[in-house]
């Protein structure tokens, strides 16, 4: 018999033996996929390699998932030569600029005192990080390979350059992992199953074609295709995030049994999640907020009941209104107040005197 215990986000966690799962994540960056793996309670997780070029987020990953710190780069042992450290760096492209089209000069940091090329060197071996995808030859097997290549490139909030193979984009990398399942098949290593997220719009009408032919050929290589656009609010997270999931499950082994999850609420709200105490250089002191403020006030948004309470806030001029789950939070979460809707989210407290 198998029990399961529900915590407050609405995950049920499987007291049967985990399932042991390889994977080989690509498009690592600090990890976020694997948490989400873990966090189900459901798989003893075990990451064969990595892929990421983004320096700090391969320190923020071995910092997440293996615990490095200051001290450990301090007294790590079995460093290389500076030299030699620089030249690996270099090689596997780890913090390449993509805007620039800029190789990182890891030959500055040679001469430093600080550990820095070290602590960077070390992220990349503890996290076991092939670097650029685009210079890896072949992969290990593994019974999992994560493909959610960068959404910039086709993002509503980036300048939609495209994912086709030939714009040489940041998001064109998807196209990298075709490559290497092409390596896979001839070396009878075909993962058992592949996981893509990204946003919503690599299925809108710019960009679904370009999905529709990267499924076509994962169907090719024998894989079953399934697809869902699935929202984080509805997933247990006060957040409106839509994003698209794919799970991909070799066809020799797919029961069919496949499902994404059904909607639910578990109550969770965005008070439940906010900081009690907050610094106050994140507290927003322009004109703009004082407006919002007004606004807010002024058509009975929040009253005085909101007094030493904090109350969510969509971040617009126009219309506002208060809010229990956070609209989308994007890498551009720090660009104000504007006239437009459902774009930003913040905090309003009001405080006595």
């Amino acid at each position: 018999m198998q029990h399961t215990i529900s915590d407050r986000g609405g995950i049920s966690h499987n007291l049967s033996p985990k399932i042991h799962l390889t994977a080989n994540v690509l498009f690592s960056g600090i990890g976020c996929q694997e948490r989400g793996i873990e966090d189900t309670g459901l798989f003893d997780l075990e990451v064969v390699n990595t892929s990421e070029i983004d320096k700090e987020a391969i320190v923020s990953y071995a910092a997440i998932h293996h615990g490095l710190t200051l001290d450990m780069v301090e007294n790590y042992a079995e460093y290389p030569t500076r030299d030699e450290m620089a030249k690996w760096l270099s090689d596997h492209g780890i913090g390449y600029d993509p805007v620039k089209n800029k190789p990182y000069d890891w030959n500055k940091l040679i001469k430093r005192k600080a550990k820095l090329i070290e602590k960077y060197w070390l992220a990349c071996k503890i996290n076991r990080n092939l670097g650029d995808i685009r210079s890896i030859e072949r992969l290990e097997y593994a019974d999992l390979w994560t493909l959610s290549a960068p959404c910039t490139d086709i993002s509503v909030a980036g300048k939609l350059k495209g994912l086709n193979p030939d714009d040489e984009t940041r998001s064109s990398l998807i196209w990298q992992n075709i490559r290497l399942l092409e390596r896979a098949k001839e070396d009878n290593l075909l993962p058992k199953y592949l996981f893509l997220e990204n946003v919503k719009n690599l299925v809108g009408k710019q960009f679904k074609k370009d999905f529709e032919t990267f499924n076509e050929l994962l169907s090719d290589f024998g894989y079953n295709v399934y697809w869902q656009v699935l929202n984080a609010k509805d997933c247990g997270v006060p957040q409106n995030r839509e994003r698209v999931f794919a799970i991909y499950i070799r066809k020799d082994i797919d029961t069919g049994r496949f499902t994404f999850p059904k909607p639910f609420d578990n109550g969770l709200r965005l008070k439940d999640v906010l900081e009690e105490k907050v610094d106050e250089k994140y507290y927003i002191k322009t004109q703009k907020a004082q407006d919002l403020i007004k606004e807010l006030l002024d058509k009975g948004v929040i009253g005085n009941d909101a007094l030493d309470r904090q109350t969510g806030v969509d971040l617009s001029l126009k219309d506002t209104r208060n809010i229990d789950t956070s609209n989308c939070i994007s890498a551009r979460q720090d660009r104000g107040i504007s006239n437009r809707r459902s774009e930003g989210s913040d905090v309003c407290e009001l405080c006595k005197g």
